[in-house]
């Protein structure tokens, strides 16, 4: 299977339409058209990084499908592999993020930080009481 078929079908998982993802993505309905349709060159990483953000899906794999970056082998891939563990108080403060395509201010990151705080405090009141 080849990038443009792979890209559709991973389009088509998350259930987007083309003008879907070009809304999320900032990347034109027709230029994701073209592609799509095997009309254009293989994107460059740029484009890919925007793609990955409206797709929701990790930017190394779109770069392992376009061939900027070599597939490990099922041999060198470990099975022992743990993802590393990401604060995500810390990542919220210390990244310029989006969410779907939209910039997030300083303010929206704090709000986010708050309104997770508040969520999982009562998560973790509702833990310590069943505890008793």
């Amino acid at each position: 299977m080849n990038f443009y078929e792979q890209l559709r079908d991973m389009r088509k998982l998350k259930g987007f339409t083309i003008r879907e993802l070009a809304d999320r993505s900032g990347v034109s309905s027709a230029y994701i058209s073209q592609m799509e349709n095997g009309n254009r060159g293989v994107p460059s990483p740029d484009v890919l990084m925007k793609l990955s953000e409206g797709l929701n899906t990790p930017y190394s794999n779109l770069m392992e499908i376009a061939g900027y970056l070599e597939q490990p082998q099922d041999s060198e891939r470990s099975k022992d592999y743990v993802k590393p563990r990401v604060n995500l108080r810390r990542f919220l403060r210390d990244n310029e993020l989006s969410f779907d395509g939209v910039e997030l201010t300083e303010q929206d990151k704090e709000w986010i930080e708050r309104m997770l705080t508040v969520l999982f405090w009562k998560d973790k009141k509702k833990d310590e009481k069943t505890e008793v």
